[in-house]
């Protein structure tokens, strides 16, 4: 019985190890609005059941996507610590590629201790830096492998707020 979980949580772990390779060297670049290096890629988590999904591009998936967050009040909780003081949701949104990329950039600004506002002009402003460049200007002092494990983790993190808020929105609307 353990010889079977340990080879179960093995390929589980190698499958990762070779999709998120795969992912940071353009095998999924464009599959949603991320896969290049220190961009996050955008996670799906509309709760409107309405089924149409965006690749991430354009103005009409950002404005698809703050309406989302506005409409998320799970995943607008879990983000609200994580906000410069007397900033919503919706105004930290704004300019964002994706929702992945925004979320990713919160926790980055939080986890690093960089103003959220600095972050969020070097990724959105002129030049539009990816979160990895952005993290590498305002924080020069990060080797190049620490940026990208501090992008990995705010991706993680990303990653596990917009899943959790779904399956606490699936299970107090069930």
């Amino acid at each position: 019985m353990k010889r079977s979980s340990i080879l179960t949580i093995t390929l589980a772990a190698a499958t990762c190890l070779t999709t998120a390779v795969w992912a940071e060297h353009g095998g999924a670049a464009g599959v949603h609005g991320g896969g290049g290096h220190g961009e996050a890629p955008e996670f799906h988590g509309d709760t409107s059941h309405s089924g149409s999904k965006t690749s991430g591009t354009g103005s009409g998936a950002a404005a698809n996507f703050q309406a989302r967050l506005a409409g998320n009040t799970g995943l607008a909780t879990r983000l609200q610590p994580l906000l410069p003081p007397n900033t919503t949701l919706q105004a930290a949104a704004q300019g964002f590629k994706n929702q992945g990329q925004f979320i990713a950039a919160l926790h980055v600004a939080h986890n690093l201790n960089i103003p959220f506002d600095q972050l969020k002009s070097e990724m959105t402003g002129a030049g539009h830096d990816s979160l990895g460049h952005a993290i590498h200007d305002l924080r020069p002092d990060l080797t190049g492998k620490g940026v990208h494990s501090n992008v990995k983790l705010a991706d993680h993190q990303a990653k596990n707020d917009v899943e959790e808020s779904n399956e606490t929105s699936e299970t107090s609307g069930s």
